[in-house]
């Protein structure tokens, strides 16, 4: 069963994010994916720095934020479901583990991946790279692919959608 995915858009260039945001380098099919991948979640976990540089004040689903700024948490409306803890990304992703039944969705950003990389917490983690160029936030392929194993890999709508599975479970 797969408890914790996370998604994650890389440029032809390495970098996830143009201007500052990973929007930008998304296309149609990418973004088809990502609701179908939320739908299937019953909550999102992130770091604060994505938190203010992407459109969250929307999000359907119960959000789990790793961050030291409090004040963050006054850009969502008091009805929303969202926990804003001073916590590593590992800690975050276990303590939303256990207030959530379903899988948890890590839509954080590369600094917000990279402990979870290494820890092969990530039960699958989706990538999609297209050729536009990004400029900032690089990716580490070299991580990824000591941690994890490429299962599958579709070209479609000038993209790579790839799904990577820990090495642990081999």
């Amino acid at each position: 069963m797969v408890r914790v995915r996370a998604n994650l858009i890389v440029a032809g260039n390495g970098m996830t994010t143009l201007n500052g945001s990973s929007r930008p380098l998304s296309n149609p099919e990418d973004r088809r994916r990502f609701h179908a991948l939320r739908k299937a979640s019953s909550a999102v976990a992130i770091g604060g720095s994505t938190f203010r540089s992407e459109p969250y004040s929307k999000c359907p689903l119960p959000l789990f934020v790793a961050t030291t700024n409090r004040d963050l948490a006054g850009e969502l409306s008091s009805a929303q479901e969202r926990e804003f803890l001073n916590l590593s990304p590992l800690e975050l992703v276990k303590f939303a583990l256990k207030q959530i039944d379903g899988a948890l969705l890590i839509e954080g950003g590369v600094s917000f991946l990279r402990e979870l990389i290494e820890a092969e917490i990530i039960d699958e983690l989706q990538i999609t790279r297209v050729e536009t160029h990004g400029d900032g936030h690089p990716f580490d392929d070299l991580l990824l692919q000591k941690h994890y194993r490429l299962l599958s890999s579709e070209d479609s709508y000038q993209s790579k959608f790839e799904i990577w599975a820990p090495r642990k479970s081999w």
